[in-house]
């Protein structure tokens, strides 16, 4: 649209009666700042000249439609009219004035000079993290507020389109593929999770992660892919998709967390992969059915409906919240009551514990006089009695432990495999049933028992686990059977192992004078030093290669007869001595103040074929929880307003922002 003058578009007719109007004069004064006053000005109280005391300037009146707007000092309004009613009028020159003009305001001065490439990098780089953090849609960088508030840091830098943003992304998530495979490539062991998930708009995907330990003794983990799942569920599905995210990572073996879906179970025997079932599962399942018995299923009942009441009644929840006031402590003023979900056993527990800590709250309620008849109805026959509130004290003093188990094997920033048989024994024990028991509480604890029998037997990856950690090799808390196979297990992994040792220089260190010999078959050893101190070392093999031996004055002729027997290092018998000195070294005071991974880090020269053992089965994580993890993240992408959104660009938000911290 042409520019036109605005002094020459003064109004003399009203458009929509055609009558004539009252002239509108300009702004009063010459220090006029905002472009506004262009548009806007005022008519006159008077006859006489168009000064401050003579017009009208209680309100403002646009010169191109004569709307009218209150003036009280500022002309935010007036410019949202202009640009929203006649934007065709105001000039590009115009509206960036104003931002550098608001901008002054704010930080000063306008940076001057061009931006440097650097800067513009670093911006980049920085936005593209607040997009994967947040989990923001890309499409923020067209959003015109947005625009307008980087404008205002720094108008010299130019936002780059969506399509743009989209491959920096891209391109960002190569970088990252790399580094995490040089990882891979360092930690040939390493172990995986992976579960499925359905979209908002119904799409199934399957996520898979990896956990490692590295050379530094540090347990890793990273997402490698969500892969979107256009047939049908089935173990052989499975298994392909599984077998192109190892070929993808080079990946040559893994050890699988999954949960206990029987197309999961069979998809790992079509991979000959080993597969240990989810503790957080199992502890779900054994919970969920202990807990699916009559009389307890119409105490929850009872706990659901009056959760559901309140849930649905905002004044009946604001007369709560005053007799919270009068009988709780304050920190525990404003507590709502909460409802359990079918697939979170946990959240059954939450609801009960919130219900007993609210139980006097409820009493108090139900006698309200200014309750209403109904209500007060609901909560009296919802509310628990002496004897249900005794049963519900009692099945959360049950399940507190089941809590804490599964807050310990849904870790992912420790190894968790070496806790889960001792996690089981804590179990047991707490189940275990007791004189004063009531007939309630004895058959969950029966049930529960039963369940676990059925469902927490130990398993060789579990075994290994357990017999891995030094704080805990003597292995009290399981049967001598199970201490037996343990041992077993561990013998017939090291035994073929071939390991590189590191061993100090000879050239490096002083002769003695009279050295001692060694002995062939040394005792076990109370304590094992660690190599901190040396400051040279090489690298030789294990098991050298076999060597005839001869006297110094035997005769070379004679050599093939003499020397029929040759030294041969017997790799079983090199193991058995190491896993002897494993399990006969003592701990001492300050192996205590260690973690794990930090003794093994230790003593990793003395354990040489323990050590990569070690590395491989503390790495498996007890439960399927850091796939599911992902399911959070996954949902706040594919959102209501999303859900169109890309499989491929699901998979290319979920990895940046899960390897965001690590891999950047």
């Amino acid at each position: 649209m042409a520019t036109r003058d605005i002094e020459d578009r003064v109004p003399i007719e009203d458009p929509n009666n055609n009558k004539n109007v009252q002239e509108i004069f300009p702004y009063p004064g010459t220090n006029v700042k905002s472009f506004v006053w262009k548009y806007f000005g005022f008519h006159k109280k008077n006859e006489g000249a168009a000064t401050r005391s003579n017009l009208d300037m209680s309100y403002a009146v646009c010169r191109l439609c004569l709307k009218k707007y209150a003036n009280k000092g500022n002309t935010t309004n007036f410019k949202h009219h202009v640009e929203s009613e006649h934007p065709g009028e105001s000039s590009d020159k115009v509206t960036e004035t104003s931002v550098q003009s608001t901008l002054s305001n704010y930080v000063g001065s306008t940076p001057k000079g061009k931006i440097s490439p650097e800067k513009v990098k670093s911006i980049d780089d920085a936005l593209a993290k607040l997009i994967v953090g947040k989990m923001l849609p890309v499409s923020i960088v067209d959003n015109k507020h947005f625009t307008n508030f980087v404008g205002m840091l720094d108008p010299r830098y130019k936002l780059p389109s969506r399509k743009t943003m989209f491959g920096r992304l891209q391109k960002k998530k190569s970088e990252m593929v790399v580094k995490l495979q040089e990882d891979l490539k360092k930690s040939p062991n390493v172990a995986i999770t992976h579960d499925g998930w359905t979209s908002l708009n119904t799409e199934s995907y399957f996520t898979t992660t990896v956990h490692f330990i590295d050379n530094d003794w540090v347990l890793k983990n990273a997402v490698l892919g969500t892969i979107k799942m256009e047939k049908i569920h089935t173990s052989e599905n499975i298994a392909f998709e599984l077998k192109k995210t190892q070929t993808d990572w080079s990946i040559t073996e893994f050890i699988a967390t999954t949960d206990n879906a029987r197309n999961e179970q069979k998809a790992y025997e079509i991979l000959g992969m080993s597969r240990f079932g989810c503790y957080g599962h199992r502890i779900n399942l054994i919970v969920k059915h202990a807990l699916d018995i009559p009389e307890v299923g119409k105490i929850l009942g009872k706990a659901r409906k009056i959760v559901t009441f309140f849930h649905q009644s905002s004044s009946v929840s604001e007369m709560l919240k005053s007799k919270q006031r009068l009988l709780l402590d304050e920190k525990l003023v404003g507590h709502k009551l909460v409802i359990d979900v079918v697939t979170r056993w946990n959240s059954t527990l939450y609801m009960l514990r919130r219900l007993l800590e609210q139980y006097p709250c409820l009493i108090a309620l139900a006698n309200e006089p200014s309750l209403s008849k109904s209500a007060s109805t609901t909560i009296k026959n919802c509310v628990f009695n002496f004897d249900e509130h005794t049963v519900v004290e009692c099945l959360v003093q049950i399940l507190d432990p089941f809590e804490k188990a599964t807050t310990i094997v849904c870790s992912e920033t420790t190894p968790t495999i070496q806790k889960v048989l001792p996690m089981v024994r804590k179990l047991f024990l707490a189940v275990e049933i007791k004189e004063d028991d009531t007939a309630i509480i004895k058959k969950v604890k029966e049930k529960i028992s039963l369940e676990m029998t059925k469902r927490t037997k130990p398993e060789s990856i579990s075994l290994l686990g357990s017999a891995l950690n030094p704080f805990a090799k003597d292995l009290t808390f399981l049967s001598q059977k199970d201490r037996e196979t343990a041992h077993k297990l561990l013998r017939d992994i090291l035994m073929p192992l071939n390991v590189t040792l590191k061993v100090e220089n000879e050239v490096d260190q002083p002769q003695e004078e009279n050295p001692q010999p060694q002995e062939d078959n040394p005792p076990k050893l109370p304590f094992l030093p660690t190599l901190e101190d040396s400051d040279s070392v090489e690298e030789i093999d294990a098991c050298p290669p076999s060597k005839k031996k001869k006297s110094v004055d035997t005769d070379d002729w004679l050599a093939d007869i003499i020397c029929t027997g040759v030294t041969k290092v017997d790799n079983s018998a090199a193991a058995e001595m190491e896993l002897n000195r494993y399990f006969g070294c003592r701990i001492t005071e300050s192996d205590y103040n260690l973690t794990l991974l930090e003794w093994w880090k230790k003593n990793e020269s003395y354990f040489p074929r323990l050590s990569q053992v070690a590395k491989k089965y503390l790495a498996v994580p007890a439960s399927s929880v850091p796939s599911e993890r992902v399911f959070s993240t996954a949902g706040e992408i594919v959102n209501k307003k999303r859900c169109r959104l890309h499989f491929e660009n699901v998979d290319l938000l979920i990895f940046l922002n899960k390897n965001l911290e690590k891999y950047w």
